[in-house]
């Protein structure tokens, strides 16, 4: 505990971590607002996940070029940037829905690639942020990746709210707002102003950042893990329809998912870990499949609910020691991009879980046994490839 209350007591720490969080809302908020968009102005699920997926399709892409940016240039000049592109952007989709579908999933796609990089940037003050002791780090880390979840139990509720009160149009604008508020805090706040990449290490290959050691096997469990949290999503709205006769109740169940992941954030950022953080990501992906056991028998809101809380606990300490592991690995002046290929590998590999899942029924037990093995897979890979002696 003494770690994470010195943590939040450092300089700035607190205040980057929770502009962070208000400046990342609109990624839990613009994904269901298109959809609402779309429905409301074409009535078809199809078109709807077409403007879906053309966003999230540019924020995969666009996430690591940002990242490069800000490694070259510095955090405010991008990311102030990106996020009044991105509003503009925004904007233009609210003005081109009625029009076409087509012209609106084409400006879809920089909108969802000007996606202000606050994760990765985040990420790459943290060391700054927690000075020269790495339990402080590694609890950094763990503190930001259960954190995170409020993104998204608040963002699809405000959307909500928009949405009743003034319309789908209405959503995407207070997600524009909200965006640009939280990244001129994050942006313009010293931390961020102050920030300077380490000078690179020579190597000036377009695809130096994932080519350094380690670091594609750590994308590939991040990309698994991803997978993991797609086939959840899909699974626990599966069981509720299915299983519970009301999909309006998946909101509890990942609700309950997200609640899990807080706590166990929280609970790992207060304990000093004694292992090193290669086998800790190991043992913590191994108990993250084995916690999905209680889901294959759950018949209830209540009892999937407890259950996905399990799982959801294991979630953001695995997190975290990936993010420890891949800050380790960066090269010398692209630590913002590599964090970046980080988070778009976990946007792949939820958008193909939720597709894997999807086509295998998702319904219960095959969806979570899915999930379980997938994250078992990667424990597995990781471990195959883990150096001799650690």
């Amino acid at each position: 505990m003494s770690d994470l209350r010195a943590l939040v007591g450092r300089p700035f720490a607190l205040r980057m971590l929770l502009s962070a969080l208000v400046g990342r809302l609109p990624e839990a908020m613009v994904p269901l607002a298109l959809l609402l968009l779309a429905r409301h102005e074409h009535g078809s699920y199809a078109t709807a996940g077409a403007l879906a997926g053309a966003f999230a399709i540019g924020a995969a892409v666009g996430g690591p070029l940002l990242g490069r940016a800000i490694d070259r240039l510095g955090q405010p000049r991008v990311l102030l940037a990106a996020t009044v592109l991105r509003s503009v952007a925004l904007g233009a989709i609210v003005l081109l829905a009625p029009v076409s579908l087509a012209v609106t999933c084409v400006v879809a796609v920089p909108a969802g690639a000007l996606t202000p990089p606050l994760e990765p940037a985040l990420r790459a003050l943290w060391p700054d942020l927690a000075g020269d002791d790495e339990h402080a780090l590694a609890a950094a880390y763990e503190l930001d990746a259960g954190a995170q979840e409020l993104i998204f139990v608040t963002g699809p509720l405000l959307v909500a709210l928009a949405v009743a009160v003034a319309g789908p149009a209405a959503a995407l604008h207070l997600a524009s707002a909200v965006g640009l508020l939280g990244t001129l805090a994050f942006a313009l706040a010293p931390a961020a102003r102050a920030w300077r990449p380490a000078v690179a290490d020579g190597e000036a290959h377009w695809a130096a950042a994932v080519r350094a050691p380690r670091v594609p096997v750590l994308l590939a469990v991040g990309l698994l893990a991803g997978a993991a949290t797609g086939a959840v999503n899909v699974s626990a709205t599966a069981f509720a329809e299915r299983t519970l006769g009301d999909r309006d109740l998946v909101g509890w169940l990942l609700a309950a998912w997200a609640v899990g992941a807080m706590i166990g954030g929280l609970s790992a950022a207060a304990r000093r870990w004694t292992l090193p953080p290669e086998r800790r990501l190991t043992r913590l992906l191994v108990a993250f499949g084995i916690a999905f056991a209680p889901t294959l028998l759950a018949s209830s809101t209540g009892a999937m609910a407890a259950a996905l809380a399990l799982p959801g606990a294991f979630l953001a300490p695995t997190l975290a020691a990936i993010f420890v592991l891949t800050g380790l690995r960066a090269r010398p002046g692209a630590l913002t991009e590599t964090f970046a290929w980080l988070t778009s590998s976990f946007l792949v590999g939820s958008a193909a879980g939720s597709a894997v899942a999807g086509a295998i029924g998702g319904d219960g037990p095959p969806g979570f046994l899915l999930a379980a093995g997938i994250v078992v897979a990667a424990a597995a890979l990781w471990r195959a490839t883990e150096a001799p002696g650690r």
